[in-house]
């Protein structure tokens, strides 16, 4: 029976073999789901160590850490990686490169509970850091160069010597990543596939293929590749041994599903520069082999010992630029964001490059290689003065790499201080927006705030280039998600006449550029415009006709003259052009519409994660992580309950307890949230996605408890900042406060709030550009 730990381990897993990453080479594939099935065993050879150790009664203290270690971070290396692929498929490159320094994060715990100084000789564990190195190589070509971003950052503060100090030591960053990363991945040729006459059958677990009417022995040789098309991962298998015609034998097992007749196809992969973890798998069975070897590693070493010398001078012009984002008068100017951008990508490019170095060059092989060269190894076929060459170069190998890693120890706790320092004016040079009241509150107009750094009043700017307005909505376009100073989309819900306007937002300086009208009602005007909701549409999401080559979806909570309550959803090109998707669910009493892609994995502390896990539930979890469908609520404020609207049905879900109504809803991207009477709740969407699939009667509603400060307020508007700030307006004014969730009390925690100045129908914020890399930077140097 396996444990709890064992379960989750388990479930992982299979989440990560079903992970498909897009222009991944079969060859890659095949080495990845092996370094997956491995973490398994290697797990379990830990477990197995700690129980002989603690029936022999000896301290078993390491292996119970190696083993709760790898348990704890596996989960966080897949909502990583999951975060990761989906970033990257939408060109979200920022939010990718954070979800990359959360997989670092994720297994730095295990590096530290393998290199213990009370552990034993030889690694135990490699598959896991062999996973994160491969994962890290893949991803590293489809990030856009930091030497553009570098440039861009440069051409707006020309003037700011700090700045260019931090732009001389980030291309040398650059230059040291880039060689790690060719040294680590090595350079490879993949021939484009050709296909083979005839047919295959394949067994799971067999390494033998049968074919039929094939000419193995003419059109394919030993150490050529294969795909099956029937296998969908697209995964290559190593050809061995052929043995006739119609007979041949894979050095690894066949993994994919069983297949009477399979079509297939076959490459040649050609060497031109050998990764690491490939030097350090060449034979040592001859005295040539061994000159090839010594060779290779030598040439390692002095190139990675080289590249980190190179890095002591300019390493010392990045404190220049560290003090000026500590500056309070640096962190109000306009180019401090960017700044702080360039700086995380940074250190984050230095961070990954090292992580894939010390990946790819795993222990346990890097220790089995050295344990077989020993000199008292006389099964090994070398001569003892050549072995014993042999063993001082991986000796020397494992040193430069343990030197590497802890190198940059003060730096990386230096780089911390700065990190911490910094955050609090991060936070606050968000940008702020609420929908404000002209002529006591007969109507609605736009006021827009560039963040200064502190938590002074906000000099709210009245935005006179638009209409009276009922509410907002405000986006990242997905041509702007690699920017550190993108332009925003702002959809406005107009009054007089009622209509959907479209304007542009500047992240930094709050301009709103003049608006345009996008969508009209139907029916000669019997339509009412309640609320929108809009974001940049994915790529093949359900339901939508591409044809027009949309770039935003908006969704609609519609009165009529009925009345009757519906939700539409349009499609906007870059030119203006609505598109109404034929689809309306009615939906009684809606007057708030919330829209959203739940992301590809849940909180790992969620307790209602299984939800969108389970494939037969309706609606079925799996397909709304996908990102090519979206998820839905409309808020009815004058009942307590909400709408649902997933996978083309909808129905309603209890609101908080012992609440009667509610003012209105919000959404992060793990919580919806409601504000009124009754104050403040959220709950995440895996609840209300398990509510709606009818395994519990009600959310796990999470609740707020204002403190002295106030009594229990009246809250009109809240806007959950990812940043982890509330904006709220409430008792006619407007407030902000830090906060964050405790799971375990049931409680939404708050610091004091803070009045902001003004009066507010609806409050957003939207943070700072480049947070996403700020904090999963921080995280990955508080776990090292």
């Amino acid at each position: 029976m396996p444990t709890p730990e064992e379960e989750q381990l388990n479930a992982n897993i299979e989440l990560l073999l079903k992970l498909q990453m897009k222009g991944m080479d079969g060859y890659r594939k095949m080495k990845l789901q092996n370094s997956i099935a491995d973490i398994k065993t290697e797990y379990q050879a830990a477990v197995q160590k700690y129980e002989e150790k603690v029936k022999k009664g000896e301290d078993a203290k390491y292996y119970k850490d190696l083993a709760d270690s790898i348990a704890k971070a596996v989960p966080n290396l897949v909502k990583g990686l999951y975060s990761a692929v989906g970033a990257f498929d939408k060109g979200d490159y920022i939010t990718g490169t954070a979800a990359l320094m959360d997989i670092c994060a994720s297994v730095i715990p295990v590096f530290t509970a393998l290199f213990s100084a009370t552990g034993p000789q030889g690694a135990l564990v490699g598959a896991l850091f062999s996973l994160v190195g491969q994962i890290l190589s893949f991803f590293a070509p489809k990030q856009p160069s930091l030497e553009e971003k570098i440039q861009k950052m440069l051409d707006h503060q020309q003037s700011e010597t700090q700045v260019i100090a931090l732009g001389g030591f980030a291309h040398s960053v650059s230059s040291y990543s880039y060689t790690l990363r060719t040294k680590s991945m090595g350079e490879h040729k993949m021939e484009k596939p050709v296909a083979l006459a005839g047919t295959v059958s394949l067994t799971p677990g067999s390494k033998t293929v049968t074919g039929t009417a094939t000419t193995f022995k003419k059109k394919a040789a030993a150490g050529q590749w294969l795909t099956f098309d029937s296998d969908a991962s697209g995964t290559a298998y190593k050809i061995d041994v052929i043995a006739s015609d119609i007979s041949l034998t894979l050095t690894t097992a066949y993994k994919g599903e069983a297949a009477a007749t399979s079509a297939l196809k076959r490459m040649s992969r050609t060497t031109v520069k050998r990764s690491i973890d490939e030097i350090l798998e060449m034979p040592l069975t001859t005295e040539d082999e061994a000159d090839d070897f010594l060779g290779e590693m030598a040439e390692l070493k002095w190139g990675l010992r080289e590249e980190k010398g190179k890095l002591d001078v300019p390493v010392f012009k990045n404190w220049e630029a560290s003090a000026y984002l500590e500056r309070a008068e640096n962190q109000k100017k306009e180019g401090w964001p960017e700044v702080l951008g360039v700086w995380c990508q940074t250190y984050t490019d230095l961070l990954s490059a090292n992580m894939m170095l010390s990946g790819l060059a795993d222990p346990k092989t890097l220790d089995r290689r050295i344990k077989e060269t020993q000199v008292t190894n006389d099964q090994s076929p070398l001569v003892k003065a050549v072995r014993k060459e042999c063993h001082n170069a991986l000796i020397k190998l494992k040193a430069l790499l343990r030197h590497l890693r802890n190198s940059w120890e003060g730096d990386y706790k230096e780089m911390l201080k700065v990190a911490e320092n910094i955050t609090p004016a991060a936070r606050e040079r968000g940008l702020y927006a609420h929908v404000g009241y002209w002529d006591g509150m007969a109507h609605n107009i736009l006021y827009i705030a560039a963040g200064t750094g502190s938590k002074d009043s906000i000099k709210w700017d009245y935005k006179k280039n638009t209409a009276w307005m009922s509410s907002i909505s405000i986006h990242v376009p997905s041509a702007e998600k690699d920017s550190f100073t993108p332009k925003y989309e702002l959809l406005v819900c107009e009054q007089a006449p009622n209509r959907i306007g479209r304007h542009t937002l500047d992240s930094i300086t709050g301009h709103l550029a003049d608006g345009a009208p996008v969508i009209e009602p139907r029916y000669n005007g019997g339509e009412r415009f309640l609320d929108v909701s809009a974001m940049a549409i994915n790529e093949g999401l359900i339901g939508i006709d591409f044809s027009t080559h949309p770039k935003t979806l908006v969704s609609l909570a519609i009165e009529d003259n009925g009345p009757n309550y519906y939700v539409n959803l349009y499609t906007l090109d870059k030119d203006n052009k609505s598109t109404r998707v034929n689809w309306q669910p009615g939906i009684a009493g809606t007057r708030d519409i919330r829209d959203l892609y739940l992301p590809p994995t849940t909180l790992p502390d969620d307790p209602d994660a299984g939800a969108l896990a389970d494939a037969n539930a309706n609606p079925p979890g799996p397909p709304l992580v996908s990102g090519k469908t979206n998820v839905i609520y409309g808020g009815v404020r004058n009942a307590n309950h909400l709408w649902v609207l997933a996978w083309n049905a909808w129905a309603t879900v209890e609101g908080p307890q012992n609440w009667s109504s509610y003012n209105g809803i919000e959404i992060d991207p793990y919580y919806v949230w409601l504000f009124g009477k009754g104050g403040i709740a959220c709950a995440t969407h895996a609840s209300m996605i398990k509510c709606r699939q009818g395994k519990i009667k009600a959310p796990t509603w999470i609740y707020h408890d204002f403190d002295k400060q106030f009594k229990q307020p009246e809250v009109r508007s809240l806007s959950p900042c990812v940043d982890g700030t509330l904006l709220v307006a409430m008792l006619d004014k407007i407030y902000t406060a830090d906060y964050k969730i405790d799971r375990s009390k049931g409680r939404v925690l708050t610091s004091s709030w803070v009045e902001r100045g003004g009066n507010a129908k609806q409050v957003i914020k939207m943070p700072i550009p480049c947070w996403p890399v700020l904090e999963s930077l921080k995280a990955n140097l508080q776990a090292d």
